[in-house]
């Protein structure tokens, strides 16, 4: 029995003696945070399985009625032919810009065009708002 002990302990001391220890180096597996690449389509797929939020498809083009469609081309037709209505009349028939500043009013918006300086400078102002837009147009032309 003295024998067998003698020899248990003697392979337990050989086993020990020939076993080698390491430091413990950390690596990040997740190519976010600078671990390999090519984990990074796994990380994804087990990302996308544990979404639970899926994101409703949305239309890329909204069918819009007959009425819309009617009513933005009427809108349209009308902005563009009471601009043309002003225009002919800073213009004049002459088609030569006015020297002196002019203002028009239609609805809700007043247009004021002031020659002085060295631009052309148009004025929009929408009267319920107070919101206004600068047009300058140099006199080159």
């Amino acid at each position: 029995m003295k024998i067998k002990k003698f020899f248990l302990l003697g392979s337990l001391l050989s086993l020990t003696s020939l076993s080698h220890a390491t430091e413990l180096v950390f690596q990040f597996t997740n190519p976010s945070f600078g671990g390999n690449p090519l984990y990074g389509s796994s990380y994804f797929q087990s990302a996308q399985m544990q979404n639970i939020f899926k994101e409703k498809p949305k239309p890329w083009f909204r069918h819009r009625s007959l009425i819309e469609r009617f009513t933005d081309s009427f809108t349209s037709q009308l902005l563009y032919r009471m601009s043309h209505y002003i225009l002919d009349q800073i213009f004049g028939e002459d088609n030569q810009l006015p020297d002196k500043p002019q203002s028009y009013t239609i609805g809700n918006f007043r247009i004021e065009y002031d020659p002085t300086g060295e631009n052309y400078v148009f004025t929009i102002t929408d009267l319920s708002t107070g919101e206004s837009t600068t047009i300058e147009i140099p006199k080159v032309i």
